[in-house]
């Protein structure tokens, strides 16, 4: 029986007309399978630290949206993050044309799994730094201060 459907099945897929034809029926159920596979849910970023007797600090960071360490810039910022250690991001900003910058410490994590948003303050200034994980050489720069929002701008590793 094993040898008649595998004659068969020779016959029926080994002509490239007839393999491009499974080809194409492969990825048809593959891309309907996809379909019905229930979409990765967005979770809200969680981050906080629990404590760790032992370890380096005695304290652990806990976190669904890890930050992604690099510098980025375009003509007007620079911008450098990075982690410093449990619970503690580095920003460091500087405005290109005038060279004035910018160094901050904070753990403050908002957003979605899938765009998550680190945001650092400096009095009533908040700086917030977006990036998405299916495109890690870029941020999102945006400036607020006093609820007004002064910078947006997309910057690129």
């Amino acid at each position: 029986m094993f040898r008649d459907t595998r004659e068969a099945f020779d016959r029926e897929f080994t002509s490239p007309c007839n393999a491009m034809k499974l080809k194409l029926m492969l990825a048809t159920m593959a891309t309907a399978m996809a379909m019905a596979l229930p979409a990765r849910a967005q979770q809200a970023c969680r981050a906080y630290t629990v404590d760790r007797p032992g370890t380096a600090y005695g304290y652990e960071e806990i976190n669904n949206c890890p930050m992604i360490n690099g510098t980025f810039a375009n003509e007007d910022w620079r911008v450098a993050i990075s982690g410093w250690e449990p619970a503690a991001y580095r920003y460091q900003g500087t405005d290109r044309s005038s060279g004035n910058s910018i160094e901050l410490f904070d753990f403050y994590v908002t957003g979605t799994t899938e765009r998550p948003q680190y945001r650092f303050r400096n009095g009533d200034t908040t700086y917030v730094v977006t990036f998405r994980y299916s495109d890690p050489d870029t941020i999102r720069l945006e400036v607020y201060q006093g609820g007004n929002q002064l910078i947006n701008e997309l910057l690129y590793r």
